[in-house]
């Protein structure tokens, strides 16, 4: 909780940073976590909040420094609005079922972070056959259904874990194992090396049983298939940098010596707008906000 000399600062900063859209000919100060989430965040204002808008990647703080990230773009909480409010990723926030709502003037991602977004299966292959016109084939679909259904079962524990407070398989944990590195001959069957080692990190983190005792897998496959999070789509939920860097060291060698740059060609291209829940979710709650 902010004592009552900081929220009068953040208090007086949003309204400040709400009229000063008037100054700047926008309709919108939009502040985001860094610089690299203008990219995402402003294809989809302009796909479903049509404007003008000023991106802030950073605003002062309290003791009057420059300050990024999701917790600076969280002090203005209360005092958002349709001229000034803010983009953050969901990291876990909304698997926690942490209240972050379009009403208060705070706009999520609903995956993990921006980066997931990028990795969505069908538009990730549909782009790298166009673009590669069948000089390398690669099903990314098939990849990243076997990637989901490998990390499934141990994300759902990290998730039960965090939210019991226990010290067993958290987050860190969790990341590590899936944070590998790429070598030469991953891209093979689809990824099935790469896979491999991914699946084995999981075994070995979990050879101790941390969690695994009272792990009631049926209803915490319940709980977050509420959510949308499923065997099949659990990509789209891990930690957005370790996915988005996976793929993007699989797709250089992939795409290696033929001219397409695949982070910038492939995994950055036009994001899947209304195809599928989590990105419909965000159009969503535009509508809220505007």
């Amino acid at each position: 909780m902010m004592n009552a000399e900081k929220r009068s600062f953040y208090e007086k900063a949003a309204r400040r940073l709400a009229a000063s859209a008037r100054l700047y000919g926008v309709d919108a100060v939009v502040h985001v976590e860094d610089k690299v989430d203008i990219w995402f965040w402003q294809q989809l204002l302009q796909r479903y909040r049509t404007g003008r808008y000023r991106f802030l990647p950073a605003t002062m703080n309290e003791r009057g420094n420059r300050s990024t990230g999701c917790t600076q773009c969280l002090k203005y909480r209360g005092f958002l609005s349709s001229r000034f409010f803010v983009c953050i990723d969901s990291d876990l926030r909304y698997l926690a079922g942490e209240e972050v709502s379009a009403k208060e003037g705070i706009l999520q991602t609903y995956t993990y972070s921006w980066e997931n977004h990028c990795t969505f299966a069908p538009k990730l292959q549909e782009c790298f056959d166009r673009l590669m016109q069948g000089r390398r084939t690669f099903d990314f679909q098939i990849f990243l259904k076997r990637y989901s259904r490998i990390v499934y079962k141990p994300f759902l524990l990290m998730l039960s874990e965090e939210r019991k407070n226990r010290k067993g398989f958290r987050q860190d944990r969790f990341r590590k194992c899936i944070s590998i590195q790429f070598r030469q001959g991953d891209e093979a069957n689809n990824g099935a090396p790469f896979l491999k080692r991914i699946a084995d990190s999981l075994d070995s983190a979990l050879k101790k049983g941390d969690g695994w005792a009272d792990f009631d897998f049926e209803a915490e496959a319940a709980r977050y298939a509420a959510l949308g999070l499923r065997a099949d789509n659990a990509y789209l939920y891990v930690r957005g940098h370790c996915i988005y860097n996976s793929l993007v060291s699989m797709g250089r060698r992939l795409c290696s010596q033929t001219g397409v740059n695949f982070e910038k060609d492939i995994l950055k291209s036009a994001l899947a707008f209304g195809q599928y829940e989590e990105i419909k979710r965000i159009a969503d709650d535009m509508a809220i906000l505007s």
